[in-house]
This record gives C-alpha cells, structure tokens and sequence, in this order.
C-alpha cells in the first residue's frame, strides 16, 4: 500500500485551501452531473420531436422504476465511497481495498435483482403509478429496454464515486461526459433518422451506458490507479456489507421515497389532470398533466443535479477531514458549500421564473397547449427552490460524517414525512395546481429542520 500512502492527490484533501480543494472535485462533479442531466433532457427532447407529447409521457410514468434502480445504485456505492473516504482518512488502506471490491460486487447484485424484479412486475406497476389505456403500450415498450441495461445503470454513478475520492473528479467527469455524448449521438441516429420511437430512445440510453460502464471500469484496472478492482478483496465480508448499508440507507431512501412519491404524483396528476384539463388532441387531462411534468422535471434537473454535484463533491473532503480529525477544515468545507450553493440555485431560481417559456418551448415547439401548461406548473414547483440547499447541504454533511440517520431524517423529511401528506392535502383544495405546490412547500418545511439539526450538530464539531 505504499503507492496508497505517498499519493499526492489524496493528501491534498487534508492541506490543500479549502475552497480550491471543493471546487477542484466539486465543478467536475456539477459537470458530471449536468451531463447526467442529459440522459433525461435529451430523451425527452427527441421524443418530444420525434413522438410527441404522448412519448414524454410515457417515459415520465416510467420514471418511479427508473428511481429505484438509482437507489439501489446510491445504496451500495454513497454507502461504500462514504466508508471508503474515512477509511483513506485514517490511512487504513488495506479497509479501502476491501470496502470498494465489495462494494463492486453488491452493486452487480443490485443490477441483477433489479432487472428481475422490473421484468416481472414492470405492467402492474406501471398501472398502479397512473398509466392511461394510451400510456401503457408506450410506457412498456420504454421500460422493457430499459431494464436490459441495469448493470450499467448501477455500475457508472456506483463506481464513480470511488474515482472522485481517490482524487481523481476530472477522471470521473469524464467517463459520464463519454456515455452523455454517446446518449446525444444515439438518440438523434434512432429517433430522427431510424425512426424508432420510443424504443429508439431507449437503446439509445442502454448503449451509451454500456460505453459509460466500459470506461468506468477501465479506471480501475490501471496500473495507476491507488486502489484496484481486485478478485482478492471481492469475497463479501459481513461486517463491511452492513456498514456499506447503513451509510448508504439514507440517500437511497430518498431515492425509494422519491420513487414513491412519483407513483402517488402520477397517480394525482392522472385524477385531478384528468377532472380539471379538457381533452386536447385526443390526450386526457390526465395524459397531458404527466407530460408536463415530465418536462417539468427535465427542467429542474438542469438545475438541481449541477447543485447536487457541487454538494456531492464536497462530500469526500468532508469525509476525509474527519477522519482526520481536521476539525476546522471540515467546518470551512461546509460552511464554503453551504454559501456557494445557495448563491447558484438563486441565480437559477430567477432565470427560470422570468424565462419560463424559453425553459418550456424546445421540448413542444408546436403545442401551445402544453407550453402554457407546463409554464404554469414549473412556476408554482419551483416557487421554494432557493430554500433547497439548506436541506440538501446539511444532508451531505451528516452523511460525509458518518451520521447516517440524521442524514436519513432529514431526506426522509423531504421526500416522505413531509411531502407525502402535502400530496394528499393540497390538491383537495387547489386542485391540479395542489398537486404541483406540495413539494415546494416540503422543501420549505425541511430547510427549517435542517438548520436546528446542522447548528446543533456544530456544537460538537469545535474550531481547534
């Protein structure tokens, strides 16, 4: 493990200055994801050409089964890279071998099951989450593809995380920036030219990430590279595996909440889309409410993934630090995090609420039906953003330093015990538009939390 202790990028997470260390990993992780944020964007964008509003629609029932398959990801690889930032931290190599072969495996075994499962129970489910009599052929015919490319789905954002905490983010941009080309490249060849459809945009999105999968995984087997994948350390070891779950419990139920919460969101926007919206060219309300926000979403992402990244890279220089026990470096870190952040998604927050339409219109050029809509639902989702990074900054914290039930709470907070209810609630008295003001005001409620739980948790961190 020598090569490990004399690496200059991994022991200049605890002496490089603060910000340059963050923005170092963070801007190629909002990179990263911002790219990720194409996968959804720019299938939409086709299909929305290529199909119509139908196919938007089809992909965005789709969307609850496409979360869980990241939350299994985000279980094993948050979880892992989370262990394995401390354990670098505290110079236990031989740990960090073991902790990232492992965590390899348990991802492969996530694929597997969560292509299974698709298989079997893809229709009923899609039923359940809202599918219409128009939406279900489409929908299938998506997911069905889909499903086939789960080990890579898994395998690229699980792994990558390993690449950034070994001091590599630009490494990591780049592997995502080859399988997001490929994406781009693919869609336009199936849908534009060949004519695919909806099928079309699916292989795309399953080939561009099995050029993603190749290029992760070839980081890995470098002789460079301080920490392989090596068959030596694959063998699954108990205690590693329980800690891999527990760090990465909370993320992942924000992913399964967020799955949920997308089933019961389609299902309103189905029912109160389908009272309050007259039918318009030959889509039901119902139809139409999905489609918007399916465009909604590919919106926002533009949005909160680069924010997510920025956060997300800050993660492994929290993570190290403490283990180190470098007390002020890791408030500096968050406090350097927290400041950025907000000051990014305010900034986005008033771009998208005086320029909605130049949002909207690309991906229904001709349907001013569906512009005006859309319009009018992104504004009401998105009117509590700049409030959402005090969530999702103390999130990180508590999950960078090992607390991984706090970090659960507050995601739970957001996704669960708070927006679930507001669901229910907000649309019995605002009708459609209730559906679209629940999370909003979940991100308010949770921001107030997360300051209470972060400033008391601060207390124990003292300036040295």
């Amino acid at each position: 493990m020598e090569d490990v202790i004399n690496n200059k990028k991994l022991n200049a997470m605890g002496t490089a200055s603060i910000p340059k260390i963050v923005l170092q990993f963070s801007v190629p992780a909002i990179i990263s994801m911002l790219v990720e944020a194409l996968y959804n964007i720019v299938d939409r964008y086709f299909v929305g050409q290529g199909v119509g509003s139908l196919g938007i629609g089809g992909i965005t029932i789709c969307f609850p089964i496409a979360l869980f398959i990241m939350a299994m990801s985000m279980m094993v690889g948050v979880g892992g890279n989370t262990l394995f930032a401390i354990r670098l931290g505290e110079r236990k190599y031989q740990q960090a071998a073991i902790i990232l072969n492992n965590s390899f495996v348990l991802l492969i075994i996530m694929a597997v099951s969560s292509f299974t499962l698709g298989q079997i129970f893809m229709e009923p489910l899609l039923k359940l989450f809202g599918a219409s009599d128009q939406l279900l052929p489409v929908a299938s015919s998506y997911m069905r593809i889909i499903l086939c490319g789960a080990i890579f789905q898994t395998i690229v954002p699980g792994m990558n995380h390993f690449i950034r905490s070994m001091g590599h983010p630009k490494t990591a941009m780049t592997r995502v920036m080859i399988g997001a080309g490929s994406n781009v490249i693919l869609d336009w060849l199936f849908i534009m030219k060949f004519n695919w459809g909806i099928e079309g945009a699916a292989w795309a999105t399953v080939l561009s990430q099995f050029i993603g999968g190749l290029a992760v995984m070839q980081f890995f087997v470098k002789k460079t590279t301080p920490i392989k994948v090596n068959r030596r350390y694959m063998k699954l070891r108990l205690p590693y595996v329980r800690k891999i779950f527990i760090l990465g419990l909370p993320p992942s139920i924000m992913q399964i909440s967020n799955s949920l919460v997308n089933a019961i969101l389609a299902r309103s926007l189905t029912s109160y889309g389908t009272r309050d919206l007259p039918i318009v060219n030959g889509m039901t309300g119902g139809d139409q409410a999905i489609a918007a926000f399916g465009i909604l979403m590919s919106i926002v992402s533009m949005i909160v993934l680069p924010l997510m990244g920025f956060v997300t890279g800050s993660q492994p220089i929290i993570g190290y630090n403490y283990g180190a026990k470098y007390n002020n470096r890791v408030r500096d870190a968050l406090k350097f995090t927290m400041l950025y952040a907000t000051a990014f998604i305010v900034i986005a927050w008033i771009l998208m609420m005086t320029n909605t339409l130049a949002f909207v219109a690309p991906f229904v050029p001709n349907d001013q039906n569906m512009q005006q809509l859309t319009c009018k639902a992104l504004r009401t989702f998105i009117c509590m953003m700049p409030f959402v990074p005090l969530g999702m900054v103390s999130g990180n914290f508590f999950q960078g330093t090992g607390k991984a039930w706090r970090s659960m709470f507050l995601n739970a907070c957001r996704q669960l015990i708070l927006l679930i209810p507001f669901l229910f609630i907000m649309p019995r008295f605002f009708g459609l538009r209730g559906v679209f003001m629940a999370q909003p005001i979940a991100d308010f409620v949770t921001a107030f939390i997360a300051i209470i739980m972060l400033r008391a948790e601060l207390k124990n961190i003292p300036r040295i």
